[in-house]
């Protein structure tokens, strides 16, 4: 591999994000993908693992080309929010109109946004798009990992973007550390035909065991999310199709209505993670190998796009001024943009978690109380929302 490429190690939504920035821009490019998903058809239901993207979100995947590359029958539009607790009756509600948005997003399957991405990373000279990817060594080295790619041998870019999940051997290798958690919950979350169809709300209430939520998909079809101890997403998961209809149409709010059909369900625990630095010699992290949040407020790969914009800016302007891609003024600079966000999401998210899933008996009203005010916050609302839903 040619010393002046960027290698970007993972083709998900974020790694391949980066690989078309940095393709657009002329800049040589390698992605190793070892299991990329197959496109879903337009007779397939939704797949299990949904992202929402924001305004800003939609509008880089515009300018990166990707956004005309999606099936549009598969993405489903939502412009208003309602959030409440169990235990009192206030509620937050917001819509596209009290932002000034034409929507607040678009519920989509991440196998669909990735497809879309790799496709249009195909379509670029300066990309090099292994889909699947041989089998890659990573071994740690004196100055930064060795990566042996089965077939080929050592590979030696300017720049290893470690774009490789949570897990990151890349960032291990590296000896990056993290700070990290378990919330103690699991997220099992279900495709449904819910009855009646699912309109253009998203809806999440928050329960003590933790929220219950609906996001709203294509063709009337949800995703819904019950976060639940390790225990019962075990108990949950084992039952039978009708079994579990009736447990979530149990504990539900009406909100829901019926569900006439469960395409799949799964779930995974809920952890917070956030890399001790985003860089070391010549490795760097993004999305998920750099930081992990809650996924109460659907923004996991909202602040994982903006990782890439920032991160493939930066390289650029180290090629401008004629330095390698792994020039530690630039990749510092990378980190600066991208850590004080991060960090407000992430501690955003643990906050809401803490405030309205511990037990606090007769205090839990004021948890209402907080909602109601919020709902009534004028100009501080519409900053705060805005905030949330594009990250400006």
């Amino acid at each position: 591999m040619n010393s002046n490429h960027v290698l970007v190690v993972g083709g998900g939504m974020v790694g391949a994000a980066v690989a078309v920035d940095l393709g657009r821009r002329g800049i040589p490019v390698r992605v190793l993908e070892a299991r990329p998903p197959t496109r879903p058809t337009g007779d397939e239901p939704p797949r299990l693992r949904v992202s929402a993207l924001n305004g800003r979100s939609i509008e880089y995947l515009k300018a990166l080309s990707a956004w005309s590359a999606l099936d549009h029958e598969r993405l489903q539009d939502f412009d208003e929010v309602m959030v409440w607790d169990i235990a009192a009756s206030g509620r937050l509600h917001f819509t596209a109109d009290d932002l000034g948005f034409d929507r607040l997003g678009v519920f989509l399957e991440n196998d669909h946004l990735q497809a879309a991405l790799l496709d249009t990373a195909s379509t670029l000279e300066s990309v090099q798009l292994d889909a699947p990817a041989a089998p890659l060594d990573i071994r740690p080295g004196r100055d930064a990992p060795r990566l042996l790619l089965e077939g080929e041998g050592e590979l030696t870019p300017a720049l290893i973007v470690a774009a490789d999940g949570a897990a990151s051997p890349i960032r291990d290798s590296a000896g990056i550390g993290v700070w990290e958690g378990d919330y103690g919950q699991h997220a099992v979350v279900a495709t449904v035909r819910p009855n009646p169809p699912a309109g253009r709300q998203t809806w999440q209430r928050f329960t003590p065991d933790g929220p219950q939520a609906l996001l709203p998909l294509a063709e009337g079809m949800a995703s819904l999310v019950w976060y639940v101890s390790p225990a019962k997403a075990r108990l949950l998961k084992a039952m039978s199709e009708a079994d579990f209809i009736e447990a979530v149409e149990a504990a539900f709010p009406t909100d829901l209505g019926l569900i006439d059909k469960v395409y799949a369900r799964g779930s995974f625990p809920i952890r917070r993670l956030h890399a001790q630095r985003y860089w070391q010699d010549n490795v760097v992290l993004v999305g998920d190998a750099a930081h992990v949040i809650h996924p109460l407020a659907g923004q996991g790969v909202n602040i994982g796009l903006r990782d890439a914009r920032a991160l493939a800016g930066q390289i650029a302007e180290a090629y401008r001024r004629g330095l390698p891609a792994s020039h530690p003024s630039r990749l510092a600079a990378y980190e600066r943009e991208r850590r004080p966000d991060n960090q407000l999401m992430q501690s955003t998210m643990t906050a809401f978690h803490v405030g309205f899933t511990a037990p606090i008996g007769p205090f839990a009203p004021l948890r209402g109380l907080g909602l109601q005010i919020a709902n009534h916050g004028g100009w501080l609302k519409r900053r705060v929302l805005r905030y949330a839903m594009e990250g400006q």
